[in-house]
């Protein structure tokens, strides 16, 4: 995964406006691509990139270079997609474990909006990396490969918290089902 101009030096030397400039120009798209499978609304999507990108710019003098820059991006853009999921399906104020106990698989009958706000919400119950894995894995599609040159983090750590993603996941998806 290589760039044209090494964005994490010029961050390290605090050339602000040059780091910018490339994030924007370089990771534009693929951080696209992440709120929209976040939001699945094109228009809603770029509101939450433009509201991401004036994070970042805010934020560049926080970049500490622990992870890569992409990383962080895609952080920033995936709250500021679920901020904006929040804001416009108006997320159920009942937590997880209170619609378990409420519903019964009767009255579960979920269009493909509320699906999508369920499963937003169980990743939002994951530790912050197996989160982090289990977007660019499943989301982004990205090999463990590249997210280890994203992340610094070795293949077999990555593989260890998506497992364990994935596990929650399911575990959670189907009690909230009222599966045996």
């Amino acid at each position: 995964m290589e760039e044209t101009k090494d964005i994490k030096s010029l961050l390290l030397q605090q050339q602000w406006e040059a780091s910018f400039y490339q994030m924007v120009e370089q990771y534009s798209e693929r951080l696209l691509y992440c709120a929209h499978g976040v939001l699945k609304n094109e228009a809603l999507a770029q509101d939450a990139l433009q509201e991401a990108f004036i994070n970042i710019w805010k934020n560049l003098h926080h970049f500490k270079g622990n992870s890569h820059p992409f990383t962080w991006c895609y952080t920033i853009v995936r709250r500021s997609a679920l901020n904006e999921l929040r804001k416009e399906k108006k997320f159920l104020t009942e937590a997880i474990e209170d619609v378990q106990e409420s519903q019964s698989m009767e009255h579960l009958k979920w269009d493909g909006d509320e699906i999508q706000l369920r499963v937003q919400q169980l990743i939002e119950t994951l530790p912050e990396k197996q989160q982090l894995v289990f977007e660019l894995r499943y989301y982004q599609d990205l090999s463990f490969k590249d997210i280890a040159e994203l992340t610094g983090t070795s293949i077999g750590a990555l593989k260890a918290n998506y497992h364990h993603a994935k596990n929650k996941m399911e575990e959670k998806l189907i009690g909230l089902l009222n599966l045996p």
